[in-house]
């Protein structure tokens, strides 16, 4: 090998260790950088289960995403032969075994209450659950504040505990309210529709759905002004979600009580649960005890843990 040779190939692992040097030395940086980065992280306030700018990247994710959303966009809908016969389970939070008889809808906000035979002046005196001894008011004490009850057993043997309701922060006492029975819901025009029921998880399922629309129950119920929000809670209150106007007008969002043409099951939320494609199944409330019209963003369990209060799609 000659001089020259010699001189390229000194020269070539001369290079070869200087990019060496520099990219350890690059590596190295980015990897205290990105440790550095992800401590600050890890140190900035919690907002609702989740870290700050974490947390202001899912609301800018939310403005668009509800800035996208156009009444008239209807989710694909699905020929009967295309529903499962039997819909995956999801979650039990919140569920209990309630008799028919037993279960009653409070409504919250309502305009106009004392139209109404079952109505209260202040449902901050309600408790979660309900009875049908509790609901049944003499003229003389219709107007009064009703103290609805569960029954005691609920499906898996627990007892059922009594707590006052919770009411959303900013609310103030005196606000208006209705108890309103399975009978009352089904007044209601019927309607049906087959759409795919899709999980965070990453499964989703096309199913039969039953019930009356959100958008009648409003109109029939009338809120108290334009709420921007409407939240629903179990009858326990251990489960609760809420979700924009818009969304809840849209006309493939349901009040539902039937599954594949039957009554739902107490899995699935017997006697009522909202369905929604708009929306995934952590918003899709099963056994609603309570709805609530509100200005005041509900509170909601899954944003609590970190999730995206949006959740949609």
């Amino acid at each position: 090998m000659d001089k020259t040779s010699r001189r390229v190939e000194r020269d070539a692992e001369a290079e070869i260790q200087l990019r060496a040097r520099r990219g350890l030395l690059v590596s190295g940086a980015a990897a205290v950088a990105g440790s550095g980065l992800w401590q600050w992280l890890n140190d900035r306030p919690q907002v609702n289960g989740l870290t700050s700018p974490f947390r202001k990247a899912l609301d800018v994710n939310a403005r668009i995403a509800r800035g996208f959303f156009r009444e008239r966009a209807i989710a694909p809908e699905f020929e009967r032969s295309e529903a499962v016969r039997s819909f995956r389970r999801n979650g039990d939070i919140g569920l209990s075994e309630i008799r028919p008889e037993d279960w009653r809808l409070q409504l919250v906000g309502v305009s106009d209450p004392a139209r109404y035979l079952q109505y209260s002046k202040d449902v901050t005196s309600w408790s979660y659950g309900m009875s049908q001894s509790s609901t049944k008011a003499s003229d003389a004490d219709a107007n009064t504040s009703q103290q609805p009850r569960l029954h005691e057993d609920d499906a898996k043997g627990a007892a059922v505990r009594m707590k006052p309701m919770e009411m959303p922060g900013g609310m103030l006492s005196g606000i208006p309210g209705l108890l309103l029975a399975m009978a009352d819901l089904k007044k209601l025009r019927h309607v049906e529709m087959i759409t795919e029921f899709m999980c965070i998880e990453g499964w989703s399922e096309v199913v039969h759905w039953g019930g009356a629309r959100l958008r009648d129950f409003v109109a029939a119920f009338p809120p108290s002004g334009v709420p921007e929000y409407i939240g629903f809670e179990t009858p326990d209150g251990q489960y609760y979600v809420g979700i924009e106007r818009q969304a809840a007008l849209h006309p493939q969002t349901l009040l539902a009580y039937q599954l594949n043409g039957q009554a739902l099951s107490p899995d699935h939320g017997a006697p009522l649960r909202l369905v929604t494609p708009l929306k995934y199944g952590i918003k899709q409330l099963k056994q609603i005890g309570r709805i609530t019209y509100s200005d005041i963003r509900p509170h909601d369990y899954w944003h609590e843990q970190g999730y995206d209060y949006y959740a949609g799609l």
